[in-house]
C-alpha cells in the first residue's frame, strides 16, 4: 500500500499533520480474509519530524497500535469468538489463539468505555 502523492503523515501523538522524517521498513497487517484466503496489507509507516512531540510513527488509524491485525480484522475476529471457542476462531481463520484473545479484550474494552447506565435504577 502507497498513501496518496503530497499526502501528509500525521504525527500519532499530537495528531497534526506533520513533514516526513524517514520510512520504517514493511509490515504485514493481517486483514480479514476473502474468500478463506488468507489476506495482508503491507505498508511501510513514514515517521514524522513534530516540533511539538519530536520524531513519531505516523498515526495509521486503520491499525491496532503495534498489533499485527488491522482494525477490521480485530472486530471480524471479535465477532466470531462470540460463537465459537477462541482456539476454533483461531484454527478456523489461521490466525493466533493471541490475536483471537487480544480482538475479545479490544471489544470488551469498547463496550465498557461506551456503556450508558443512564435509566437503569437497580
Amino acid at each position: 500500500m502507497v498513501e496518496r502523492r503530497n499526502s501528509r503523515a500525521v504525527c500519532s501523538v499530537c495528531g497534526m499533520p506533520r513533514a516526513g522524517y524517514d520510512r520504517l521498513g514493511q509490515r504485514r497487517f493481517e486483514f480479514v480474509p476473502l474468500w478463506g484466503i488468507k489476506t495482508y496489507l503491507v505498508y511501510a509507516p513514514r515517521r514524522v519530524d513534530c516540533p511539538k512531540c519530536g520524531v513519531r510513527v505516523e498515526s495509521m488509524p486503520w491499525a491496532l497500535g503495534k498489533r499485527p491485525l488491522i482494525q477490521a480484522m480485530g472486530w471480524f475476529l471479535a465477532g466470531w469468538a462470540k460463537r465459537l471457542s477462541w482456539k476454533e476462531t483461531a484454527e478456523v481463520f489461521r490466525t493466533s489463539w493471541e490475536s483471537v484473545f487480544r480482538s475479545a479484550e479490544m471489544a470488551v474494552q469498547w463496550g465498557r468505555e461506551h456503556r450508558d447506565l443512564s435509566g437503569v435504577r437497580a
